[in-house]
């Protein structure tokens, strides 16, 4: 027969555990005459808060229904030390993580300034959806393949200008060579404007 394997300890059990070595270890640093981080100052006063019952701490479901995520994506910023004391203390917490993880100032300063800026964003892709139906926008593959005839068009007029030129022009002065080669310039962008109007 195999042995009963014992259920794992309730999450906020666990929680309360790791609180409580924290909080022995910033009392062991108070003893050996050490500073505290502003961290471990807010651990004590919230761990002893909770001590003397005036404050219950969240459960992750509660903070994951407030700011309208998922649970093991607020299980993951309490496993990087996010405390549960409050939504406000999460908040900071979150604030301060975001700015040392790559988001800087542009982190949310609240759980409604996340929510704002999803629904702008969402409101900005509704209206360049909306404008690539009326056909406001043209796909870049369409302007790729616009750029590469317009460059034929143009490679095609300077290549029969270089080859009529040497023979149109031999022999001229430089006030007639002058005319001709103008004439023949405006002849020949007025041949690359119809055909930039096809494009």
């Amino acid at each position: 027969m195999s042995a009963k394997k014992t259920p794992p300890p309730p999450e906020h059990d666990l929680q309360g555990k790791i609180r409580e070595a924290e909080f022995k270890n910033i009392l062991q640093k108070l003893k050996d005459g050490k500073t505290l981080t502003a961290r471990e100052s807010k651990i004590a006063s919230e761990f002893a808060a909770q001590r003397d019952g005036k404050t219950k701490p969240l459960t992750q479901q509660e903070v994951a229904r407030a700011w309208g995520m998922t649970q093991p994506n607020v299980h993951k910023m309490v496993k990087a030390g996010m405390p549960l004391t409050s939504i406000e203390a999460a908040e900071e917490w979150r604030k301060e993580w975001l700015k040392t993880h790559g988001r800087g100032d542009t982190a949310p300063e609240s759980i409604q300034e996340a929510k704002l800026r999803k629904t702008l964003l969402e409101c900005e892709k509704i209206e360049f959806s909306l404008s690539v139906d009326r056909d406001e926008y043209v796909k870049r593959t369409e302007i790729r393949e616009a750029g590469i005839r317009i460059g034929a068009i143009f490679s095609a007029k300077l290549a029969a200008l270089v080859n009529d030129a040497s023979g149109a022009l031999a022999g001229l002065d430089e006030a007639s060579l002058r005319k001709k080669l103008h004439e023949r310039t405006q002849a020949i962008l007025a041949e690359i404007r119809n055909e930039l109007e096809k494009v």
